[in-house]
């Protein structure tokens, strides 16, 4: 009886411990308060760029990326550890609405139809329909509540764990979120070559 109560332990445990998708959700605003606009943030957690022209967000909103253009290669690249916006509204809108994301943040949008208040699958795929990331959100027993309306947003705790798990989510501690950032306080990405980006990542020195 122990050992399998040992082996049933390993396998709820197992999920969370494998590796995250190259590219993942990391954060998602589902239900703002007042007219806010809806949002999901989408992070690129490698130092491999990714050509994202005709991406499409499926299940529950619908947005498909421009195609890439010759004249500007660069406007469908997700650049490494790139942190890109996709919401209900248009990018002045949003940026009205959000005033503390960053100004190099690339906003796309507005997508068709709304995120489910009461949770649902969200999907994004490249453009030949294969799945990139999924994330099944709620809003009820094993997620935070807060995000629910009351103007906090869905959060990953840890963009290199699987993003399709209630476990690596948490309620943001700012309201809104922080929308083309990563949030206040978190450990930072490893990142081998020390020239950062500034604009598009924060970086955290541990001391310890």
């Amino acid at each position: 009886m122990k050992a399998f109560a040992l082996t049933f332990l390993i396998l709820l445990a197992a999920p969370l411990q494998a590796l995250a998708e190259q590219v993942i959700f990391s954060e998602v605003h589902y239900n703002p308060s007042g007219d806010t606009p809806e949002f999901i943030e989408i992070f690129n957690n490698t130092s491999t760029p990714f050509d994202f022209g005709l991406w499409r967000l499926t299940d529950g909103v619908d947005y498909t990326f421009p195609d890439f253009n010759e004249g500007d290669p660069s406007a469908v690249i997700l650049k490494h550890f790139e942190r890109i916006i996709v919401t209900s509204a248009t990018e002045a809108a949003f940026r009205a609405a959000y005033p503390g994301t960053p100004a190099a943040t690339r906003i796309f949008g507005p997508w068709t139809g709304s995120l489910n208040n009461n949770g649902e699958r969200i999907a994004l795929e490249d453009k030949n329909g294969v799945l990139m990331v999924a994330l099944t959100y709620g809003d009820d027993g094993k997620w935070p509540v807060s995000p629910d309306g009351a103007g906090h947003t869905l959060v990953i705790k840890d963009p290199f764990k699987l993003t399709d798990d209630w476990r690596n989510w948490k309620a943001s501690g700012a309201k809104d979120g922080t929308p083309g950032s990563a949030p206040a306080g978190d450990s930072g990405i490893s990142i081998e070559n020390p020239e950062i980006d500034l604009a598009s990542t924060t970086p955290y020195i541990d001391l310890g």
